[in-house]
């Protein structure tokens, strides 16, 4: 803080007096007075001193004092003159304060009165009284000083003036600021040009249009882009609230939680499927919602083809919806799910088939391939593929008069996987075993064997009705009654099943199947049992008339046997209605009459479609068969022919 040197300043021959006066409305009347002065004084005195009022300051000043102060600021009496005061009264009254300034100090003095009657209550109030007068002065005083360093700075421009003002200011500012730095001039005020301000009012007029018309086309933007937000908000928690409806779980995705997604796998999956089981819910520019299922996720389906001797004939159905946006919203998150429980099932029926690769499992590309039975005169071929539904060509393969079949093999696949996720949730919900070292291998799901088990007991059964078929043609060209009732898998109806688990219960159970044939009111059973646990192969019981019970696990062994059944039961049927003497052996199909020497053999072969009765002698033989010329004759009838 500058400070006034009083001392250097009371050897001057000219004082400017300036009352001291405790209190703060005081202060600021003072600091404004004190401005005032200098300014008016400045060019008149020479030097500036602050000298406190005497105490004795009713007397007034001897006469010699007065003059000698007049002659030292006015100078000799003869330099003073009338036009001079004249104008030091005028530059005195323009100087004088305002009348707000006056009102405003009388407020101040009232205030003063006021704190003044009331007086400090306390030594805390009077101290603090006094930090306010105190910080008040400073204030005036910096004040002063600024104002004189102004005024002497500008002085310092003015050659006349430059000796006062360089002994006024300061010396911190004299170091910063060089001396004659700071200057006024006098500019003339130009004419008004009439035409000038209207240009420039006309001017000001259309950028105040131009400025309201942008404003106003920005407000009409900002609301229309308002209403757009609040339509494509609006649609697009419509849509979410709608799928959250039906049960879908809207979520947060996991790292970026201003964005919502739904979750739609599985959370028995194996986890590479199950972190995968969610997308987010992306807004176009029109409003709609869109999965985002990440980079590289494309939809897929698994279908099944049946291929004969290498021809098409049978292909399971794919979906033919994709990820457009003319489809709802949940039917694409349907989609996203099943395609990725596709893939699961797909990557299990990859990892079976390698594992059940010596049970004629093969990979082929991007395809699990498996045949029944090698010995498939038909060459049937069953093959599971991982097709893209973006392209096409690949989805559309026409209809094909086996399709029923090919997805009814896909349906099966996707329930065992099914049950497979139920199965680890049940096992999830019990009490977890005993903690141990040994890590648990992950375990092969049973997806491939049940349907190659089920291809596989169709095959035999068909194989089986074909054969009794054919059987039966013989017999009846031989004009003998018979009765035969196929195999058929049993399958359980809608009715008797309470569940999906109850079907998938059925598919992993071995599969059974009895064919009956009955001719001369004798009856053959045959038992077909298929299981891939323990052989893959079909097992067939043989039951014939005799009470006897036969195994097989060749199908030609079986045809034989039952080749030779039938035959024997004829031969007997032959033996009875022969009378007495005639005696059969069923294990042949063999008639002989000891006391009169006749003998007869009973053939049937099936597969070669044929039937033969012969005699003793060579030429004696009738034949029936399913192609060439056959007897007319009953067999009753040729019989007595053949014996004779």
């Amino acid at each position: 803080m500058r400070r006034a040197n009083l001392s250097s300043h009371a050897k001057t021959s000219s004082h400017l007096c300036v009352r001291w006066v405790w209190n703060a409305g005081a202060a600021r009347r003072t600091s404004r007075s004190l401005l005032l002065c200098i300014i008016g004084k400045m060019s008149t005195t020479t030097t500036l001193s602050f000298k406190p009022w005497a105490h004795d300051a009713d007397q007034e000043p001897a006469l010699k004092d007065v003059l000698a102060r007049v002659s030292l600021e006015r100078g000799h009496f003869r330099n003073i003159t009338e036009a001079s005061l004249q104008e030091e009264v005028a530059g005195e009254g323009a100087l004088e304060p305002s009348d707000d300034e006056r009102e405003s100090d009388d407020e101040d003095e009232k205030e003063e009165v006021e704190e003044g009657a009331k007086g400090p209550q306390s030594r805390e109030d009077l101290y603090k009284a006094k930090f306010e007068m105190l910080q008040h002065v400073g204030a005036a005083e910096q004040d002063v000083l600024f104002a004189l360093d102004f005024i002497s700075l500008l002085m310092t421009k003015d050659k006349e003036g430059a000796a006062l003002g360089n002994q006024s200011i300061s010396p911190a500012l004299k170091n910063e600021v060089p001396a004659g730095t700071l200057g006024l001039d006098v500019w003339q005020r130009m004419p008004d040009d009439k035409g000038v301000q209207a240009q420039d009012e006309m001017l000001a007029t259309n950028v105040r249009m131009e400025g309201l018309q942008k404003s106003a086309d920005g407000l009409l933007a900002a609301a229309s882009r308002l209403e757009d937000n609040v339509r494509k908000e609006t649609q697009y928690w419509n849509e979410v609230l709608s799928i959250a409806e039906k049960g879908w779980n809207i979520c947060r995705i996991p790292g970026q939680q201003h964005r919502l997604g739904v979750t739609f796998g599985f959370s028995e999956s194996e986890p590479q499927f199950s972190r995968r089981g969610i997308a987010a819910l992306n807004v176009d520019e029109d409003g709609q919602i869109s999965l985002d299922r990440g980079v590289g996720a494309k939809p897929k389906a698994v279908r099944v083809l049946l291929r004969q001797q290498g021809r098409l004939v049978g292909s399971s159905n794919v979906s033919n919806t994709t990820n457009d946006s003319d489809i709802t919203l949940e039917a694409r998150i349907r989609n996203a799910r099943d395609s990725l429980f596709d893939e699961e099932l797909y990557q299990e029926l990859v990892r079976e088939g390698r594992a059940n690769a010596s049970l004629g499992v093969t990979l082929k590309g991007d395809s699990v391939c498996f045949a029944p039975l090698q010995e498939d005169a038909t060459g049937t071929e069953v093959s599971f593929e991982l097709v893209s539904l973006d392209d096409t060509g690949a989805r559309d393969l026409g209809v094909l008069p086996q399709d029923n079949a090919a997805q009814a093999v896909a349906v099966a696949a996707k329930l065992l996987l099914t049950q497979a996720h139920r199965e680890r949730l049940k096992k999830r919900s019990e009490v977890p075993p005993p903690m141990t070292d040994k890590k648990e291998e992950r375990r092969i799901l049973p997806i491939l064997r049940p349907v190659m088990s089920f291809a596989l007991h169709r095959f035999a059964v068909d194989q089986v009705n074909c054969h009794l078929a054919r059987v039966a043609q013989l017999t009846r060209a031989a004009q003998v009654q018979c009765d035969f009732q196929n195999a058929v898998i049993n399958v359980p109806s809608v009715e008797d099943l309470s569940g999906a688990e109850d079907l998938v219960t059925k598919l992993l159970q071995p599969w059974t199947s009895e064919a009956k044939f009955e001719v001369a009111s004798l009856q053959i059973r045959v038992q077909l049992e298929t299981t891939l646990v323990t052989d893959f192969c079909t097992r067939f019981t043989l039951n014939t008339p005799n009470g006897k019970a036969t195994q097989f696990a060749v199908d030609n062994e079986l045809w034989d046997a039952i080749d030779a059944a039938v035959s024997s039961a004829l031969a007997a049927s032959l033996a009875e209605k022969a009378g007495e003497g005639w005696r059969c052996n069923q294990r042949e199909g063999f008639l002989e009459n000891e006391a009169a020497g006749g003998k007869a053999w009973v053939f049937v072969g099936g597969g070669a479609g044929i039937l033969t009765l012969s005699g003793q002698e060579q030429d004696k033989r009738i034949e029936w068969q399913l192609e060439g010329e056959s007897a007319k004759k009953s067999l009753w009838e040729v019989f007595g022919e053949v014996i004779c």
